[in-house]
């Protein structure tokens, strides 16, 4: 019994670890694509709090899954007022392992 829960317990650490990963790999896409739509500098910082990534399932059963990255970029105007724009862009998984950027699709981009 007890290699039982153990077995189960292991599996289920290394799903979870992959499910991160995956997260992971699509909101560094994400920010190299919006680095480029919004021709923002190179070196250019987000704070991890202002970007959030979430799966919505998708209506096609060959597509596993869909990937929504919303992100909330402040900035400033003349007078100083603090100016807050939110961006959407959506990922198709496409590859099987979901490891790389080259699995993910970018669907649209607002």
């Amino acid at each position: 019994m007890k290699k039982i829960i153990t077995l189960l317990a292991v599996c289920l650490f290394f799903a979870c670890s992959k499910e991160e990963q995956q997260l992971k790999t699509v909101r560094a896409l994400a920010i190299k694509d919006l680095q480029i739509q919004l021709q923002l500098p190179e070196g250019t910082k987000f704070d991890e709090k202002d970007i959030k990534v979430s799966e919505k399932e998708s209506e096609l059963e060959k597509i596993e899954s869909v990937y929504v990255v919303t992100f909330n970029i402040k900035s400033q105007d003349r007078e100083g007022n603090e100016v807050v724009k939110t961006h959407t862009l959506e990922y198709e998984k496409i590859g099987e392992g979901g490891l790389s950027p080259d699995d993910y699709e970018l669907k649209s981009f607002n």
